[in-house]
């Protein structure tokens, strides 16, 4: 009796051995094919005349409020209070169409 009891085992362990080899040869992945990348134009390219401006600072960069925040003169010796524009309260100084950069401004 232990014979056939282990034929029939070693003939389903056989048959699920060939079972699982055929599902997995036949579902198994395609391996992908990656196009070719576009050409990199390798040819030297000259800038257009005039367009590089060489300079040692940035455009107007002395000609702006200090970098201490200076927005004019002092509030307490103008008598205007703090973050007032110097032109009076109507804003009609010269620097009111200006933002203010100082921590103190209105903006």
């Amino acid at each position: 009796m232990k014979d056939q009891t282990n034929l029939i085992v070693i003939i389903v362990a056989i048959v699920f051995m060939i079972g699982f080899s055929l599902a997995f040869a036949l579902t198994q992945r395609k391996p992908l094919t990656i196009a070719a990348p576009p050409a990199v134009p390798v040819a030297p390219v000259a800038p257009a005349e005039g367009a590089v401006i060489y300079a040692n600072s940035l455009p107007n960069a002395g000609s702006g409020p200090s970098a201490a925040g200076g927005a004019g003169p002092s509030s307490a010796a103008s008598g205007a209070p703090a973050g007032a524009a110097p032109g009076g309260a109507a804003g009609g100084g010269a620097r009111a169409s200006r933002p203010s950069l100082s921590s103190s401004g209105g903006n």
